[in-house]
């Protein structure tokens, strides 16, 4: 998205989702370094205004531009790619459907076929991205 170029940043991930009865539309992103709530609010004024002249988003009843924060949801090619080497937490569910975490480092990612390596120390394990509930970047 151009307009967010022109303000330094990266669009991250966009989610169109509803809560209660509303509609929110967030707008996630993020630069080297991180952001702060002072850029959030400046970058919002023109989203909002491209979103207004657009007649495909009728349902728009909130719109939240924040940043991915510290622990990011991994869920597009690109954000595994910008994430190697990095640390991670990976949720999946047991055989019971109890949910558990996995933790190392993200040490490749094939684009091809879904699918990621973890480092987790003392083993290098490979996931598919569709079996996991959640990954994101880990502190």
């Amino acid at each position: 998205m151009p307009v967010i170029e022109q303000y330094g940043l990266a669009l991250w991930d966009v989610c169109f989702e509803k809560e209660g009865a509303m509609w929110y539309l967030r707008v996630l992103v993020d630069k080297d370094g991180g952001l702060d709530s002072d850029e959030c609010e400046e970058i919002s004024k023109p989203i909002n205004e491209i979103i207004d002249r657009q007649d495909f988003i009728k349902n728009v009843d909130i719109l939240e531009v924040g940043s991915p924060g510290l622990t990011k949801k991994l869920r597009h090619p690109e954000h595994f790619r910008a994430c190697i080497g990095e640390k991670i937490r990976v949720t999946r569910r047991d055989g019971k459907g109890k949910e558990f975490s996995v933790y190392g480092t993200l040490a490749g990612y094939d684009g091809t076929n879904g699918t990621f390596d973890i480092d987790c120390g003392d083993k290098t394990e490979t996931y598919a991205v569709s079996d996991c509930v959640k990954i994101n970047s880990d502190l």
